[in-house]
């Protein structure tokens, strides 16, 4: 069987292609953006299965969820499309008001390593802790890469905006490398700062820290996060959306740098 999860996220809608053999479990068989040939092609094979159905997870307004799903159901009528609840308990004051996107990381966290903390490197910077249950016990969001880069060039009167670059320095010799240094080493620093006091508080100092989001390569390389266990996934929320509806499946972890290997 055959099924298409999507992560609607603040700039970009992604899809992942899942497919099950038997009794086996579910493995990603490709991904993209909204919009990529990839997609329509693959489902449009005489010899591919059709998808049993589609699962959304989104947090951008409510129109663009209605456009994906219907850009879904012109492309695949027969398959239904469906958006799940995220299955893991919360402390939060108003849990349904939480990302989606953050709760089914961190169901997708629970399911691979336990009890751990989550860093969702996107267009926002997100830091949440999950434990026994699952239970989604909060987190912390600050600004990603792009939206520092962004704030500066709007904010600043001589500043433009830069490219973060996950070989930047921090002492930059002329004020391009300079923006790139903040936006750059300046969102390593939050988020090992937001790792650290998000772990104590939560009492998982020791627990495995699962990265995913498209900016996750900035984090990677000298230790930045201690000694702790890191793991690295491209698609956590993807993972947990299909477990949600049911499916069994297995996530390929990334190799991800060593402190002996920076």
């Amino acid at each position: 069987m055959r099924w298409v999860t999507f992560d609607q996220g603040n700039s970009t809608l992604k899809w992942c292609l899942w497919e099950s053999e038997g009794d086996e479990p579910a493995r990603i068989v490709s991904c993209g953006a909204a919009g990529d040939e990839p997609l329509e092609r693959a489902l449009r094979e005489p010899a591919a299965a059709a998808p049993a159905a589609a699962f959304y997870s989104g947090v951008a307004a409510e129109e663009r969820a209605l456009a994906a799903r219907a850009a879904w159901e012109s492309l695949a009528p027969s398959a239904p499309w469906r958006e799940p609840a995220p299955l893991l308990a919360s402390r939060c004051e108003e849990p349904e008001a939480v990302g989606r996107d953050r709760r089914f990381a961190a169901l997708a966290a629970f399911l691979l390593k336990g009890p751990s903390v989550v860093v969702d490197a996107g267009t926002a910077l997100t830091v949440d802790a999950v434990a026994e249950g699952p239970t989604f016990l909060g987190g912390a969001i600050a600004p990603g890469p792009t939206l520092l880069a962004d704030a500066l060039d709007r904010g600043g009167a001589r500043l433009f905006k830069v490219t973060p670059d996950p070989d930047a320095v921090a002492l930059g010799r002329s004020t391009e490398a300079a923006l790139v240094a903040g936006v750059s080493v300046g969102f390593r620093g939050a988020a090992a700062a937001l790792v650290e006091h998000v772990s104590l508080e939560a009492g998982l100092a020791d627990a495995p820290l699962l990265i995913t989001g498209g900016a996750r390569v900035l984090l990677g390389g000298d230790g930045l996060f201690g000694a702790r266990q890191v793991h690295a996934y491209a698609d956590l929320v993807h993972l947990g959306v299909l477990h949600s509806e049911g499916v069994p499946a297995e996530l390929e972890e990334e190799s991800w740098p060593s402190i002996s290997e920076s």
